[in-house]
């Protein structure tokens, strides 16, 4: 073992138990001739051990296996790391989540022709990696024992059109990444390395690029085709995506999956959704959430310790204590692990706090009163500040200035009179209307200390098409969360209509969002009623001992 290999294990809290032999650069072939160059870790070839397949389209250096691979095999199983379609010495195009399922199957028939296969296979990995093995979950056959995927989820064109408008910021960054590994396979260390990341940041003068089906030229330098084509299928709902969508198929799942995921994670509230969709279909299944960003160390190291242990369980047969409970999460605020038998945990209960007159947030409904309105602008669009981002931001900031501005509503509690556990999904239910034909509502849930500083907790957006001029219900869901809110502290609800450029612009007009290049402003109104109770909803959780 290499004094490098030594000192990640160290670094993951990992301690090797079996020495590791590499073989690198086998071309295994698809049935289409393609050559999907993979590389072996060894950990016990004479045993016949289990063996974990780890696909990827960010090559496989070190510093990726060594997040995967290699502690893997250090346990006694045997590793396969391979590079997917047209990335990384792979031959063929990469298209983004067209060739996951029939390649990842066709590497698992492969596997099985082996000299080192000993019956039994699991699969594993983060973000995209996750993906890969969420494209073979339903249709692998029972040699796939077991399953570890760390943030990540089952279809990406929920977290591409996010609220049914684009999530620019994560869908352009990673296409930028992806372009510029071509050219560059030592690139994942610059996106994960503070120091060299600003150097590949886009400018803030890229990201009001229009129209949008043409960044792809002015940003990342060149045409990229799937770029065009997430442009012309711009909806989620389109039937251009419904081939990739492995949500619809988790029904059919019967192996156990254990999960990671991140409470500030660009993929949490549709990897909470393929969780229950698990547990509804009698799936074995876990997860762990953390306080963590998308690209945070602990995260890896826990998707790490997690994957050893789920499969040591499942095909070494190894007890290494009692079962935990199925959800096992971090409460902010009250800095502890709490452990619960479902998701939302059974002790939540969802609590309407409306909106109402002189901007307060209360419980109750006390009064009628008139709308509030602000101006939207597209030319000046209300900036997105902290929330979850593919690039390691910080995540709770405060919102001080963001609040100061014309175009940003908010609505403040009185201070708690005790603390209050905030742990569940959040939505918020809004009854809205505007004088453009089309609207975002970006809604913000904030922790306003004594001094007044207000921090995010969780938000989400939703563009909506505006039917009439009376008020329409608009549903927007949130980020999910576990957060302790201290007592003396006050909650408030932000509401905007936009945060650019986490999310792309609406421009206010008619034309179709990807073409689009006409800026109208907009008056938005805020409706709270007896007749349009405007609210968040707040999954509260009782008094309860950590885990």
């Amino acid at each position: 073992m290499s004094f490098i290999h030594r000192l990640l294990l160290k670094r993951l809290g990992v301690v090797a138990t079996h020495a590791v032999s590499i073989r690198r650069n086998i071309h295994v072939r698809m049935p289409d001739g393609a050559g999907l160059l993979t590389d072996l870790y060894l950990g016990n070839a004479a045993a016949g051990a289990p063996v974990i397949l780890v696909r990827s389209p960010y090559g496989r250096s070190l510093f990726l296996a060594a997040g995967t691979a290699y502690p893997l095999a250090s346990q006694g199983f045997n590793v396969v790391l391979q590079s997917c379609r047209g990335t990384l010495g792979s031959s063929g195009r990469f298209d983004p989540h067209h060739d996951e399922q029939r390649d990842g199957l066709a590497t698992l028939d492969w596997i099985k022709q082996q000299a080192w296969y000993g019956g039994s296979i699991a699969t594993f990995g983060p973000s995209y990696l996750g993906y890969t093995q969420w494209a073979v979950a339903a249709t692998a056959g029972p040699e796939v024992k077991a399953m570890a995927m760390q943030a990540t989820l089952a279809d990406f064109s929920r977290m591409t059109y996010a609220g049914n408008s684009l999530a620019l910021q994560n869908a352009l960054t990673w296409t930028r990444m992806v372009n510029m590994m071509k050219k560059n396979r030592f690139l994942m260390l610059r996106f994960v390395i503070p120091g060299l990341r600003s150097r590949l940041a886009i400018r803030d003068e890229q990201w009001k690029t229009l129209p949008l089906e043409s960044m792809d030229e002015k940003v990342v330098g060149e045409r990229v085709d799937f770029w065009r084509d997430w442009m012309e299928h711009d909806s989620a709902d389109d039937p251009w995506w419904a081939p990739m969508d492995f949500h619809k198929s988790i029904g059919k799942i019967r192996r156990p999956i254990s999960m990671v995921a991140g409470w500030f994670d660009i993929f949490v509230p549709w990897q909470m959704q393929d969780f229950l969709a698990l547990r509804a279909a009698g799936c074995e299944a876990r997860i762990t959430i953390g306080p963590w960003r998308h690209t945070d160390p602990e995260l890896a190291r826990t998707g790490v310790l997690d994957g050893i242990d789920w499969f040591s369980r499942h095909l070494l047969g190894k007890d290494s204590g009692p079962p935990r409970k199925t959800v096992k999460l971090y409460v902010i605020g009250a800095d502890e692990w709490r452990s619960f038998d479902e998701w939302p945990p059974r002790e939540s209960i969802a609590e309407h706090w409306y909106l109402q007159p002189q901007h307060e947030l209360l419980d109750r409904i006390t009064a009628n009163s008139a709308a509030d309105s602000y101006r939207y602008d597209p030319a000046d669009p209300t900036p997105a500040i902290g929330g979850p981002a593919l690039e390691s931001l910080p995540f709770s900031v405060d919102n001080t200035q963001l609040e100061a501005r014309s175009d940003v509503l908010t609505y403040t509690s009185q201070p708690l009179p005790q603390y209050r556990d905030i742990i569940g999904p959040v939505r918020a239910e809004l009854y809205v209307s505007s004088t453009a034909s089309s609207a975002d509502f970006f809604v913000r849930l904030c922790d306003v200390d004594p001094a007044g500083v207000s921090r995010n907790i969780c938000d989400g957006l939703q563009r909506v098409e505006i039917e009439s001029t009376e008020p329409q219900r608009v549903h927007v869901e949130m980020w999910p969360t576990a957060y302790r809110a201290a007592a003396g502290h006050r909650l408030r609800v932000q509401i905007s209509s936009g945060a650019f450029p986490r999310w792309a612009r609406n421009l206010g007009g008619a034309e179709p969002m990807p073409r689009a290049t006409r800026l109208d402003s907009a008056t938005q109104y805020i409706h709270h009623s007896t007749s349009c109770p405007s609210a968040v909803i707040l999954p509260f959780c009782g008094e309860s001992p950590p885990a």
